[in-house]
């Protein structure tokens, strides 16, 4: 975000605490399949990651490197899954990655269409299109998580402030409409999926209490590996079993 607060949620607490979120769930869909309560926890996890995929866009002095390393450990954890069970499974990272496609894309058509010239708002949709289209011919080929809509699901807290941005809304007014028009995208997601999703909207509490600071300790690292290491460990748990 871009508000500051005196008081609050760094981006490291609301990580730790979605990541905590995604481990219990998990273990529930893995080793106990029966404690449904753990599986609706779980829900808290992919919220807080898809907000900081719309955070990283807009902050990365490098995106071609931010996207380069989150789809090589989607394909990582993709191989996984099919030495696994033989299943080619678009996990979250792939997921991330198709989200970061579309931001990428949505702000090169806002840059070509506020050049004005008809001919560079032309290529800035074609671009945009372009992109939307493939990733929705992705997701219709392989099971991605969250589908078509959870992968558009940061482009809902960008949509909105790229028309209030024409008012010369404030820093803080703009974080507000971003988070609104995340929480109206989570909406549409879990009337979609149904079951245990609309557990996910608990989420927002604690993304309102985001202070937009990063935290004191650089976990850039840690949350790279946390996926795959954390489900490497419940399979082998799991296999053990």
């Amino acid at each position: 975000m871009d508000h500051k607060t005196t008081f609050g949620l760094s981006q490291n607490q609301v990580k730790m605490i979605a990541a905590a979120a995604m481990v219990l769930d998990h273990v529930g869909a893995e080793l106990f399949p029966q404690l449904t309560i753990l599986r609706i926890i779980g829900r808290l996890a992919f919220p807080v990651f898809s907000y900081c995929i719309c955070e990283g866009s807009r902050r990365t002095h490098h995106p071609v490197r931010y996207l380069t390393r989150l789809l090589g450990m989607g394909l990582l954890c993709m191989a996984g899954y099919y030495i696994y069970d033989g299943t080619v499974y678009g996990n979250i990272l792939i997921t991330f990655s198709l989200s970061l496609c579309a931001l990428y894309a949505f702000q090169y058509a806002r840059t070509r269409w506020a050049q004005g010239r008809p001919a560079a708002r032309l290529a800035g949709a074609g671009v945009l299109l372009g992109c939307l289209g493939g990733i929705w011919l992705i997701c219709s080929w392989i099971a991605v998580d969250y589908g078509f809509i959870g992968v558009m699901l940061p482009l809902f807290a960008e949509l909105p402030v790229a028309i209030f941005d024409r008012h010369a809304a404030a820093e803080t007014e703009r974080s507000t409409v971003r988070l609104l028009g995340f929480s109206v995208g989570l909406l549409v997601l879990s009337l979609q999926m149904g079951g245990v999703q609309p557990y996910s909207l608990l989420t927002l509490p604690f993304l309102f209490a985001y202070d937009g600071t990063r935290g004191e300790k650089n976990l850039k690292q840690f949350f790279y590996w946390f996926y795959p290491v954390h489900l490497l460990l419940i399979g082998l748990v799991s296999l053990c079993i």
